[in-house]
């Protein structure tokens, strides 16, 4: 008969060449997908120089909220950005004001947390939002989790300077970063800064970005297709000259990267605009408008798109043209503004394997509420 340890380190083995292989992640995913919708909802607020930040997760089918708490990677208490939600893993960035700033994989089903460690000799002075770009996607080609990053590279901070795009790759089986040769690389005037959310439409990931130089700031969409390594440059559709914009957000309708745009006129009246970049004729991807929903209260903030209906937010619930998604428990300052990050999540219970893991309890851990 084999010892214990013996048995236990085989069955091990088995296990995780088990879970590393695509049948099962592919199995393990489609139980998930027939399960309840959930959403996760990030909400930051702020008032003069104070601020906050939650995070909630919403049964959608049940409508019932409740809130979570991020852990804790780093002893900063500077809060936190959700990078993105990918098959029920979540990769998050934990701020802090020395260069330990942390990026870090989250499974909220089953608390595992796995940091993404920086290379020792990386010459990137900024690894963390503002200052670059972060996504994150499952590689079904390499069937493997992967992080990437991009970033304006020069060896100052200078705003005069026409800088390229670097991009860099993590992988979560390996553990390790490398550097992404582009066939067609892009430049950008000054830095370049991560202003709004990010989504992913078939492995191409887009970020809301801006370039800012000494002259003007610029406002743009990068993307990045994952599977032929293209870094790109698009530009946002074009409003009305007789209103200003006052907010965009990132979405994917009908299978296809769009944006919502809330704009406002001279009488402050509000009205959102959904827009969609696809092609519509001939191979030529371009942006065409798809809705104008409005006029409706200044109080009210574009969310995201949900089974391809916009979601708005005010301070006290996200609703959609059918109805209520969730009311919200209010904050104790009504005059605060606020803004929102939706993202689709599916609960898995698939170990995040490698070194470098915690598993913590969350010491806050929260009762569901009903949200009807």
């Amino acid at each position: 008969m084999k010892p214990l340890h013996t048995l236990f380190n085989s069955l091990s083995q088995e296990c995780s060449k088990l879970f590393k292989a695509p049948k099962f992640f592919l199995d393990n995913l489609l139980s998930s997908t027939q399960r309840n919708p959930f959403l996760i909802l990030d909400r930051f607020h702020w008032k003069d120089n104070i601020c906050g930040q939650q995070l909630f997760l919403l049964d959608v089918k049940r409508k019932e909220l409740k809130e979570l708490h991020i852990p804790r990677v780093t002893d900063s208490d500077m809060g936190f950005k959700v990078v993105g939600s990918c098959n029920g893993l979540l990769c998050v960035v934990h701020y802090s004001l020395d260069p330990n700033s942390a990026i870090f994989l989250w499974n909220p089903a089953t608390s595992q947390t796995k940091r993404v460690l920086e290379s020792e000799n990386a010459l990137l002075p900024h690894k963390v939002p503002p200052n670059c770009l972060i996504g994150f996607y499952f590689n079904y080609s390499d069937n493997d989790y992967q992080v990437v990053r991009l970033y304006s590279f020069g060896f100052d901070d200078s705003l005069s300077k026409i800088n390229a795009v670097q991009v860099e790759k993590y992988s979560l089986s390996t553990g390790l970063w490398r550097e992404i040769k582009c066939d067609q690389q892009i430049t950008v005037n000054g830095c370049l800064f991560w202003t709004e959310n990010t989504v992913t439409v078939d492995e191409t990931l887009f970020w809301g970005a801006m370039e800012v130089s000494e002259k003007v700031s610029h406002e743009m969409i990068i993307s990045f297709n994952s599977c032929n390594n293209v870094v790109s440059k698009i530009e946002l559709p074009v409003s009305a000259k007789n209103c200003s914009e006052v907010y965009k957000k990132l979405a994917v309708y009908k299978g296809f990267v769009s944006v919502i745009i809330c704009l406002e006129s001279e009488h402050m009246e509000q009205w959102l605009e959904l827009w969609g970049f696809y092609d519509k004729y001939e191979g030529v991807e371009c942006w065409n408008k798809l809705q104008t929903i409005g006029m409706f209260s200044r109080l009210e903030r574009p969310v995201g798109v949900w089974k391809n209906e916009i979601l708005m937010a005010t301070d006290k619930q996200i609703h959609g043209v059918s109805g209520t998604i969730a009311l919200l428990p209010e904050d104790d300052d009504l005059e605060a503004e606020f803004s929102y990050n939706v993202f689709n999540y599916v609960e898995s219970f698939i170990p995040l394997l490698g070194g470098n893991m915690n598993v913590e309890t969350d010491p806050f851990e929260s009762e569901w509420i009903l949200v009807t």
